[in-house]
């Protein structure tokens, strides 16, 4: 959801007076047929409403409500990380607080059909989803609809963001493993079809980067996406003398710290470990692992309140930001060289 323009705004863009744009969109006063479908074509471009129309329109809505805001989960992840549970139960208290009930939605990756019955039957008045997804279809379907869209993630159209700067976080993160004596540093990631993975990547790739060391590309596994897959790309890494492995998330680092138990290595004696997304499970694990931590509940909360801004009219930013912080624990804490790595 872009700025929203002014009258002023778009009398400057086409090079026209204030008041040849005002006859223009009202339809009254004298001005040639050609300039009138200029405008009226512009200010459809770029979703431009006057204040009388924002007034009829806020007045048509007010009484239109459904009272319902559907919270989407990705049915690929519902069950693997706490991160959508803290953050559905942070939204959900959120709109509850204002009086909106929440409607659950489970949808696939990339498909909007679980959320057309509940469009068609005018049963919402905004969606917000808990991951973003590249090239996500539905946020297009929504927008025809005129249901606003808030998107707890990054680089999407259409939707207010709310997001971290994932990859500082990450960049953040991986120079955490060089500072720590890592040099041959392997990264674990999920589905590059969610834009967190794809912005996670990047950030590793700057911190190491950032110490003049040529990140290993014989040490990037994408598309990690069950324990099997994890176990071949751990198995991997072992073979080609990874000192340190950054996993995308909680759940893809407790399946590497399991494949690395089996395969004999002790964290972080032979080997350093740490997440691009911290849980309670990571904080209570032995050795603790070294994570990048966002307040999940709160990302849920800020959602909430900005869809409730949304629906009032309050709010006009594209992009809201969400703090995080680097927790450095047991997993990264090297006291001497990896003796597997020289062996």
């Amino acid at each position: 959801m872009g700025k929203k323009i002014r009258l002023n705004e778009i009398a400057k863009e086409l090079n026209m007076s204030p008041t040849t744009v005002s006859r223009a969109l009202s339809g009254t006063g004298r001005i040639s047929s050609k300039t009138r479908q200029k405008v009226l074509a512009y200010a459809e471009e770029v979703d431009y409403r006057s204040p009388s129309q924002n007034r009829q329109q806020a007045k048509k809505t007010s009484s239109s409500r459904s009272g319902n805001i559907a919270i989407v989960l990705s049915r690929d992840l519902l069950y693997e990380s706490e991160f959508f549970h803290l953050c559905l139960l942070g939204a959900a208290s959120a709109l509850a607080d204002h009086g909106y009930e929440t409607l659950l939605i489970l949808c696939n990756t990339n498909e909007y059909g679980p959320l057309m019955p509940a469009v068609e039957k005018r049963m919402l008045d905004g969606v917000i989803f808990t991951r973003a997804i590249a090239h996500e279809k539905s946020f297009s379907y929504l927008k025809k609809n005129h249901i606003p869209v808030v998107v707890v993630g990054s680089g999407v159209k259409d939707a207010l963001m709310v997001d971290t700067n994932t990859a500082l976080a990450c960049r953040e993160l991986s120079s955490s493993l060089v500072n720590s004596g890592c040099r041959n540093i392997a990264y674990i990631g999920g589905s590059m079809n969610y834009n967190v993975n794809a912005k996670r990547l990047e950030g590793v790739l700057m911190g190491i980067s950032d110490y003049s060391i040529e990140p290993n590309t014989n040490l990037i596994f994408r598309d990690v996406v069950d324990f099997e897959s994890c176990r071949i790309a751990v198995e991997n890494a072992i073979q080609r003398k990874a000192d340190g492995i950054i996993c995308c998330d909680d759940v893809t680092s407790l399946w590497t710290h399991e494949v690395l138990t089996r395969a004999g290595l002790s964290v972080p004696k032979d080997i350093a470990l740490a997440s691009c997304y911290d849980s309670n499970d990571l904080a209570h694990h032995l050795p603790a692992i070294t994570a990048v931590h966002i307040d999940a509940r709160k990302m849920g909360i800020d959602a909430g309140e900005a869809m409730f801004r949304l629906l009032s009219g309050t709010e006009d930013r594209s992009f809201i930001p969400v703090e995080h912080t680097i927790h450095l624990r047991e997993s990264t804490r090297i006291k001497a060289v990896n003796s597997y790595y020289h062996t």
